[in-house]
Formats: structure tokens, C-alpha cells, sequence
């Protein structure tokens, strides 16, 4: 723990607390961060513009001015800033060009030039703008972050010995400071010291706008502490905060300084009060604290403090109101990670954290609670500045953003905690189209249904989410439809049966297209019909076809006994009997059934008399001969067919006209075996 005592003394401490409010600011200087690469930066560079002049006695009564000089140069004894200033009235009283704070006995040298500097003459501003200027030329370092302040009533007055130079060369002094600062990038920030009222407001709010600064009007010491933060958030993105306001009691007295993150790279302790305090120390967990005094204010600087409080003791005078500030530092850089291209109308991920200065991202959730992060992003087509808030995720914040439109987006990060924030570079994302994809198909109509609707969703697809337009054309032939679009959809209207090819292009918001070829077909449900029909048919023919050719075969089931009444031969043939299921075929002829049992009389005829089997156990009987055949007293003719039932008789006669059989159809009892041909063979 380490204890700091000082005694300090104060003229103005309102005044003072103001102008330490600005200097304080200007010491936090963001190192801005693309695509999460770390940038280089040296610092600050800090130039001060004074009116010395003997109007100054007045405008500014308690050399607020020069305290801001003095503020700054404490508040970043520590960093690697550096400071200059030109002091002018109608000459150029003093100068510094911009240098390394360095050691302390240097900034007290700087420090005592300022005191020393004495209110007198007239005021030339444009020969003390460009001599500050032209040093911010010569030192300038584009590694570095240059800001310049001028601290004025904006007058210009020669009085009777001008030395040469005169209002119009004042001007173009201004002017030419004006051409330098905006080729190096330098805001001119603009403090009216208008306490009599006579500051030229035309003047000074016309530099910082051709500048990119702001311009700001103090009618009296109490105007200087916002004005002063102003400048801070803007240009050096850190915030005054106040702790606390109390009335000394001549004891010593105790102020708490919450210290909410382990991230501070140092706390700036700031105390005002109307008299000079009699005592001031802090208690922290730091072994580093500084102590700077000036007539107007009294600094504690604390280095790395830890999260959790430290304790201010201090002692007033009875009854005066002290201020108590703080201004915390931290050496964090604002980065993003992002795409180097997006598409339009589909979500780019933006994903922002801090980081140090080695490149190494911050890991503590203490100080990423507490802060909010946005996106802003100028809109290209409206010229308006547009501000999308992230999400925290763990240690860092993340947002998918769609960009309606293609261009040049730019934009930014912005990452605001109580008592800093930090922006990435600007920078610029090209945002572009994906033409829209299309594939072929396929389309079959019926003429009969008249129009039909086809979505082309089914068709094309465009990755951006543009709405599509449609075009389309025909091949040279016979168009067998007339196409038109509604909504998206493709309306066919079926003129004729046939085939046709449609080129539809679709193109999107941007002009990008895409062509797709559809093959409709038109066809008539008559021809369908048709075709079905025939199917049908075919299908019942082939059905019938594999009925009769596969459907199981009927077998013989009976006998028949052949009894031969008489033989053109002579031969006395004895009985015959022929067990049909001994037979594998469905139809036999009577000479089949001769050679089975060596029946050799001449009959070629026999050839063409035909026994089949039948479901049922009868036979069909046919011939295609001459013979005589009569079955039972039925005579049958020539390709006559008639069915043998068991116990039927047929008598043919031979076409010899001598040869003469009877045969009987019988069933075959359940016990009967097949037997050989001599046991079938029996003499009647």
C-alpha cells in the first residue's frame, strides 16, 4: 500500500478543475483496430494555440489557459505523448515545438515558461495559428494521433504599429493553417474565451468546421469542464467522471474511488476546491502513485490499480466544496473481426472485443458488462449515419448484419463503457451481388386443364433474397403454349398437343440474371385415354397369355380298353389296356397309345385321332380322318369334337374299312396299379 501527502494551493479552483477536465481527456488516446489486427500508435500529438494578448486579462482572468497546458502535460507524464504550444499576440511570445514529456524537470521547465509569459499587446491569431501549424507540419508522425486547440476570443487587432502585416494577412494566415490541418488530418478544436462577451464566434466555429472540430463558446470558467469533456469524447474517447462533491470540515475527510475492472492501465485523481487543499493522499493497492500540483488543481495518479476502491483523504478549508474526479487510462484498442466481402441481403458476422497493445485480446468479463457495442454504418444510398447494437458473448460482442443493398458500406465499431470508449478505424466493406442461379425442368400440361400455374421457386433461386422479374422466350417451332408471369409464377396457357422449349430469365434487383430451360409437353386426355386403353388391353392380352401358358395343365385321370372286333390283317389281337396317368402329356393320339403296347396293324390314321385331357376327368376326343366313329349310337364327323365321360364307348372303323376297335372309358379304381404290358394284355 502507498501513501501520498502534498500540500497544495489554489486561486481559481473552478476555473482549474475545468481546464484539468480537458488536458486529463486528451491523455487516453484509442488505438483504433480493423479486421483484429493491432495498430501501431506513439501517442498523442498535442498542440496549443494561447491568446496572450492584453485583452486576456479579462477573457480570461485566471490563465485557465495555460493551466490546460500544464494539466496535460501531467496527466501524460507517463505515456508517450507529446506537447507543444505557440503563445501569441500580435507576435509569437513563445513557442514549443512538439517534444517528449521526458523527465519531470522538463515538463516544470515548460511549465515555468508558461507561468512566466506576461498578458500584453495586441493580437495577431492568424500569425499564432500558422506558427503552430507549421510545427504540426514539420513534426507530424501519421503514427501518431495530432489534435490542435486554440484557446482565443477569435479577435485580431494591430493596433497602431502593425509591423507590416495587417487583417487581410491574418486571413490568409488562418486559411493556409486551415489547408495544413486538413491535408494531415488535424481537427482544430475552438475554445471562445468570451467572458466580456466580444468573442468572434463566426470566426473560431468556422476553423473547427473546415477542420473536422468543434467549436465551442465559455462565457465564464464554469462553462470549461463540459466543454473540455466534449473535446475528450471526441477526439481522445475517454470521460471525466465525478466521484464526489463534499464539504470540507478543516479535518481530514474520506472520499471512496470505486475501481470496477482490473483494467485500468492508470487512475488520474483530480481535486478541486475554491482554496488550496492542506492536505491530499490516496491508499491503494498500487505501489505506483504520482503527485502533480499547479496553482488550480491538485493530480494522484495512481498506476495499474486493482478492482475494488481506493481511499482519498483529504482536508479543506471549513465550508469549501471539493470536487473530487476521476479519470481512468487504459492502454485498449477496439477491434473486429468481419469478412473482407459481403453479400447483399445475407447475414455478415461482425465479432468485436478489445485488445492490448501486444495484439492479445482482453479477458475480462468485468469490463465487457459494463459496456455496449455498436455497429455504425453509413448508408450509401441515404447518406445517414445507421447504428446496429451488438450482442455480448463471452468475452466479446457479436452481431450478424445484412446489408439491404450493394455499395460501399462505411463503418466502424464503437465500444462505450462509464468512463471510456473506444472505435475501430473507419474503414469501408464492399457489399456485392449474387446473380441469381436457375436449373432446368421438366413440365407436362394437359390441354384440357386449361392454364396452369408453375411456381419458379422450383426453378430459380437467387442467394441475396432479391425479388425476381421474369422474361421469356420461345424456341422457332410450333409453340404448343403461350406463357405469361404472375406473382412469381409462370401461367401456361396449352394451345396445342405437342412439345415446346421456354427460355425464362430471371433477373434480380441489380440487374444480374439467369436463364433456365423448360421442356414443357402438352398432351390431350384423350390421347391419354388412348394410351391407356391400349395399355389396358395389352396388359389383358399378356395377362391372358400368361394365364393359359402358366396356369397348371389338367392330367388324365382315366383307362381306356381297346377291343379290336376285327383286323384287315387277320391277327387276333387280344385286349388292351392303357392307364392314362401313366402318360405325362395332356393330349395323346390313338397311335401313341398302339405303340405303347406293340399294337402293330397299319393304321396311319391312328396319327390323327386325338384324346386330351380335361379339369373335370373327361377327355376330348377329335379326328381328322376318314374313319367311321360313332360314339355310343352317335355317329362323329370329320374334326368333330365331343367330350368321353368314364363309361363312354367309341366305335371307329378304320379307313382300311375292315379294321374295327371299340373303346371303353373307365375310371381307375384307387387300388389299381399300373402293370406291365403283359399283364395288361389279356385274350378275350
Amino acid at each position: 500500500m502507498s501513501l501520498v501527502r502534498k500540500l497544495i494551493h489554489s486561486k481559481n479552483w473552478l476555473q482549474a478543475a475545468l481546464l484539468v477536465s480537458l488536458v486529463a481527456g486528451l491523455l487516453i488516446y484509442p488505438r483504433p483496430l480493423s479486421a483484429a489486427k493491432v495498430e501501431t500508435s506513439q501517442g498523442l500529438d498535442a498542440m496549443f494555440v494561447l491568446d496572450t494578448s492584453f485583452s486576456m486579462n479579462e477573457t480570461d482572468k485566471d490563465g485557465i489557459a495555460a493551466e490546460v497546458v500544464k494539466m496535460f502535460m501531467d496527466l501524460e507524464g507517463t505515456g508517450q505523448s507529446r506537447v507543444g504550444y505557440v503563445a501569441y499576440n500580435d507576435k509569437i511570445v513563445s513557442s514549443l515545438p512538439l517534444s517528449d514529456l521526458g523527465s519531470s524537470d522538463r515538463s516544470n521547465a515548460w511549465k515555468s515558461t508558461l507561468d512566466g509569459i506576461k498578458r500584453r499587446g495586441y493580437s495577431d491569431m492568424g500569425l499564432g495559428l500558422r506558427k503552430a501549424a507549421e510545427l504540426m507540419e514539420t513534426g507530424y508522425d501519421p503514427a501518431r494521433k495530432p489534435f490542435l486547440i486554440l484557446l482565443s476570443d477569435g479577435g485580431t487587432d494591430f493596433g497602431k504599429h502593425a509591423g507590416g502585416r495587417n487583417a487581410d494577412i491574418s486571413g490568409r494566415d488562418v486559411e493556409d493553417s486551415i489547408g495544413i490541418a486538413r491535408k494531415l488530418g488535424i481537427p482544430i478544436y475552438t475554445v471562445g474565451l468570451n467572458r466580456d462577451g466580444s468573442a468572434r464566434k463566426s470566426e473560431l466555429e468556422n476553423i473547427a468546421a473546415e477542420t473536422g472540430g468543434t467549436s465551442f463558446m465559455a462565457g465564464s470558467a464554469d462553462d470549461l469542464p463540459e466543454i473540455f469533456n466534449l473535446i475528450f469524447a471526441k477526439q481522445l474517447q475517454s470521460s471525466l467522471v465525478s466521484v464526489s462533491a463534499v464539504s470540507a470540515t478543516g479535518e481530514l475527510q474520506e472520499v471512496t474511488v470505486p475501481v470496477a475492472n482490473s483494467s485500468i492501465s492508470e487512475a488520474n485523481l483530480i481535486l478541486l476546491s475554491p482554496n488550496p487543499l492542506t492536505e491530499a493522499q490516496v491508499y491503494s493497492t498500487s505501489k505506483n502513485v504520482r503527485l502533480y500540483k499547479s496553482d488550480n488543481y491538485t493530480l494522484l495518479k495512481v498506476i495499474e490499480p486493482q478492482k475494488g476502491s481506493m481511499r482519498v483523504i483529504f482536508r479543506g478549508k471549513p465550508g469549501d466544496l471539493v470536487k473530487v474526479n476521476l479519470l481512468a487510462g487504459y492502454k485498449l484498442q477496439a477491434g473486429v473481426e468481419l469478412p473482407e466481402e459481403a453479400q447483399k441481403g445475407v447475414a455478415s458476422p461482425f465479432t468485436a472485443r478489445l485488445y492490448h497493445p501486444d495484439g492479445k485480446p482482453l479477458g475480462d468479463s468485468d469490463l465487457y458488462g459494463s459496456m455496449k457495442t455498436e455497429l455504425v454504418v453509413t448508408n450509401p444510398q441515404k447518406k445517414t449515419e445507421e447504428r446496429f447494437p451488438l450482442k455480448q458473448e463471452g468475452n466479446g460482442f457479436e452481431l450478424a448484419h445484412i446489408f439491404p443493398a450493394t455499395g460501399t458500406y462505411p463503418w466502424k465499431i464503437v465500444m462505450t463503457a462509464p468512463d471510456f470508449y473506444r472505435e475501430t478505424k473507419p474503414a469501408e466493406l464492399k457489399v456485392l451481388n449474387t446473380p441469381p442461379e436457375a436449373k432446368p425442368g421438366t413440365i407436362k400440361i394437359s390441354r384440357e386443364d386449361g392454364e396452369q400455374k408453375i411456381d419458379l421457386g422450383e426453378y430459380f433461386h437467387d442467394a441475396n433474397g432479391d425479388k425476381l422479374t421474369y422474361s421469356v422466350t420461345a424456341d422457332g417451332g410450333r409453340n404448343s403454349v403461350e406463357a405469361k408471369f404472375q406473382d412469381g409464377f409462370l401461367l401456361l396457357n396449352p394451345l396445342n398437343t405437342g412439345d415446346s422449349e421456354l427460355r425464362v430469365t430471371a433477373t434480380d434487383e441489380e440487374g444480374a440474371s439467369a436463364m433456365a430451360i423448360l421442356a414443357v409437353t402438352v398432351v390431350s386426355i384423350w390421347t391419354l385415354i388412348t394410351k391407356i386403353l391400349l395399355g389396358v388391353t395389352a396388359a389383358a392380352a399378356l395377362g391372358a397369355i400368361l394365364y393359359f401358358t402358366l396356369r397348371p395343365k389338367p392330367k388324365f385321370s382315366g383307362r381306356l380298353e381297346g377291343y379290336f372286333l376285327q383286323t384287315a390283317s387277320g391277327n387276333d389281337i387280344p385286349v388292351k389296356y392303357w392307364p392314362l396317368t401313366s402318360f405325362d402329356t395332356r393330349s395323346i393320339s390313338l397311335q401313341d397309345l398302339f405303340r405303347s403296347l406293340n399294337v402293330n396293324e397299319s393304321l396311319p390314321e391312328a396319327d390323327r385321332i386325338f384324346f386330351k385331357a380335361r379339369k373335370d376327368g373327361s377327355l376330348l376326343f377329335r379326328h381328322s380322318t376318314r374313319c367311321a366313329v360313332q360314339k355310343g349310337a352317335s355317329p362323329l364327323g370329320k374334326k368333330q369334337k365331343d367330350k368321353l365321360e368314364y363309361g363312354d364307348k367309341l366305335y371307329i372303323t378304320f379307313e382300311d374299312g375292315v379294321t374295327e376297335i371299340e373303346l371303353r372309358y373307365k375310371a381307375v379304381k384307387a387300388s389299381y396299379q399300373p402293370q406291365t404290358q403283359e399283364a395288361q394284355t389279356v385274350r378275350t
